[in-house]
């Protein structure tokens, strides 16, 4: 994660975890298999492909010219308009399917863009040489329909918990049906150091792993580099200062790190953003270590552009990137402007969100969770469960859902820690139904009740629940669902508050919080205008426009239930502000949202105690901050006392 190491000396202690984790053998995994508990699934043995490398060392020619040649039922004819690149120029092929590019000093490939409706023979991307021919096939599957998924942040190392996960992963996209075209993985493949500290040998045994498992996909995979997948492998030839300083263990094993395909109406083009060059660094333990500079270097802009321009005509584009190009490379706007850019897939930040830019992005959360861990339960500081997304395009039109990794069951609809009140209507859904699977729920662990279908959308089945909370008690509240033919239980937890339970408390409480503080993680923000403060829809205070400031409110003990609820009633439209994590204290007891306390621990588990404060929430429509491991987007809190009346009364 790139926010990740912007935190000085915080820093050691997580690479001193990731250290630790990595030594970790599959004893854990037999214990747990015999106490009961599901152990993880069988590491698949590596699949080794011998892979196009580059010519380290030889002379780039002064031109390449070659042919790319339609091969089927035995005739073989040229291609026209298919794209060839160096990744620093990209041209087209002629009528006979002919082409010539100068190559950059800096080449060490060759390669196309697969064109919509063919598959390639044999390798998409070939050494530098002289001349290089490609073979194409006709497509074997109609590409006007078809699902692709998006993986990210698999932080594959040694880990005895990232491979077995890796091959959960491979094993259950191979099962889907039908089978996805193929899969794309945005970033942070690896979990080697950013500083390319690492050893050589350790990043090529993480490669090997990575590679090794994944090519038991059925179908092919596109990979984004990302930060933590740059290796000190090769630094005496391409040293830090050289834009391609930290790549040829990818090149070795995955081949280019910029280039581009078609799928029906698609036009997918894979940026890597990280450049060794010597500019900058951060002090960790006492020491200055250099890392990556996150920026689209004009080279790699120059054949965006290209590559972009030559993309087959009505084709859009998506891009896969570890991050919002928006950030990271110059003129992106104006490029997404020009050639129709309406999508970009990213990572790095390990959560499911999407923002409505001019350029829209869609975060795929994290395949590895936390892998180095424990005690951060494999979820994804959001509290998404470690997976990947699931998309299925109809000409133009796309549609997804983010599947949890070993999970076939998922609560769909509501938050961790909503508030519910009156009659609310709850959504869980089953991928891939067996015959006769359905949904039950269940409310605090009572008797289990069959939910009712209302749709099946691509993979999933779809049902719902109408939920009475008024017949339930203030509170928190356990909602659960599970799977009539295999048992699998997900559950969620709610707050009903239909404000009937009063505690009749004599002294006031205090209610506090910080609007718009600058923690150094992201952009923050004050409101811009009025803002009123609503304790149980009361009005209890008042923000001040443009003022970043801790505030302090009392809250009337007459005004105190079991269940109290926390908003915000902006005056001007459109207006948001950041907001640190909402205090609520009763009689010297600290009480937190259940959201905010279930973050705070995964938040702890990734990063160590010291993270339990980083960041807050983002309320209303600020823009920035985007949602990030640090900051999620709530505009309604809960503070539940149930539990603690006695205690309470005890202090008065």
């Amino acid at each position: 994660m790139r926010i990740v190491l912007l935190l000085g000396s915080v820093v050691s202690g997580f690479l001193i975890a990731l250290s630790m984790n990595a030594t970790l053998s599959m004893n854990a995994t037999r214990a747990a298999a015999a106490d009961g508990v599901e152990a993880e699934p069988e590491v698949l043995e590596l699949l080794l492909k011998d892979t196009p490398k580059p010519n380290y060392g030889v002379p780039v020619p002064k031109r390449v010219n070659g042919r790319v040649m339609l091969r089927s039922d035995g005739s073989a004819a040229g291609v026209r308009g298919v794209s060839v690149t160096d990744g620093y120029s990209v041209v087209k092929t002629d009528a006979m399917g002919a082409y010539t590019l100068t190559p950059h000093a800096s080449a060490v490939f060759i390669y196309i863009t697969r064109p919509a409706g063919h598959d390639v023979q044999g390798q998409w991307y070939k050494p530098l040489a002289a001349k290089v021919d490609f073979a194409l096939k006709p497509g074997a599957q109609d590409e006007k329909e078809y699902i692709f998924v998006h993986v990210t942040d698999t932080h594959v190392s040694t880990n005895p918990r990232s491979v077995a996960g890796l091959s959960r992963f491979v094993r259950e996209v191979n099962a889907l049906t039908p089978k996805p075209r193929f899969v794309v993985n945005s970033g942070d493949l690896l979990n080697l150091h950013k500083a390319l500290v690492t050893s050589p040998a350790a990043g090529r045994a993480d490669f090997r792993n990575y590679a090794g498992i994944m090519n038991h996909l059925t179908m092919p995979h596109y990979n984004v580099a990302g930060d933590h997948t740059d290796s000190s492998y090769r630094l005496n030839e391409f040293p830090r200062g050289d834009h391609r300083c930290g790549k040829p263990l990818y090149w070795e094993h995955l081949g280019p790190n910029f280039f581009s395909f078609e799928y029906g109406k698609i036009h997918f083009v894979s940026v890597d953003f990280g450049y060794h060059l010597g500019q900058k660094q951060i002090k960790v333990n006492g020491k200055l270590l250099e890392y990556p500079t996150n920026e689209v270097q004009p080279m790699h802009v120059e054949w965006l552009k290209q590559d972009m321009s030559h993309r087959t005509r009505d084709t859009f584009v998506v891009t896969t990137s570890e991050a919002d190009l928006g950030n990271h490379c110059p003129e992106f706007e104006e490029m997404a402007r020009q050639h129709d850019i309406r999508l970009q897939l990213v990572g790095d930040i390990h959560v499911v969100a999407h923002k409505a830019r001019s350029v829209p992005y869609r975060s795929g959360g994290a395949l590895a969770g936390c892998w180095w861990n424990p005690k951060a339960n494999q979820l994804c500081p959001d509290l998404s469960p470690q997976g990947y997304l699931i998309y299925r395009v109809q000409g133009e039109k796309l549609e997804h859902f983010y599947k949890g990794l070993g999970q076939r069951v998922a609560i769909v609809s509501h938050r961790v820690g909503a508030a519910w009140s009156g009659r609310v209507k709850v959504q869980a859904h089953v991928v891939q139904p067996q015959p006769n699977e359905t949904l039950e729920y269940s409310l605090n662990g009572t008797t289990w009740q069959p939910m009712r279908e209302i749709g099946r959308p691509f993979y999933r089945a779809l049902y719902s629940a109408s939920i009475d909370t008024t017949a339930l008690p203030e509170g928190r509240l356990n909602f659960s669902v599970k799977s009539t033919t295999t048992g699998e239980v997900r559950s969620r937890e709610f707050v009903v508050v239909n404000g009937r339970a009063p505690l009749a408390l004599k002294a006031d409480a205090i209610l506090s919080f910080t609007v718009g503080a600058n923690t150094g993680w992201t952009t923050h923000r004050p409101p811009t205008g009025k803002v009123d403060v609503l304790f149980n829809e009361k009005v209890v205070g008042v923000l001040e426009p443009k003022a970043r400031k801790n505030y302090s409110l009392k809250i009337d003990a007459s005004r105190i239930g079991v269940a109290n609820t926390l908003s915000f009633s902006f005056a001007k439209p459109g207006d948001g502000m950041s907001l640190s994590s909402p205090v609520l204290t009763v009689q010297g007891k600290t009480v937190r949202d259940p959201r905010d306390e279930a973050i705070r621990k995964v938040r702890v588990g990734h990063w160590g105690n010291k993270a339990a404060d980083w960041g807050g929430f983002i309320v209303g429509d600020a823009q920035p901050p985007d949602e990030s491991p640090f900051h999620r987007q709530q505009n309604r809190f809960c503070f539940v006392l149930s539990g603690a009346k006695e205690e309470l009364s005890k202090r008065k």
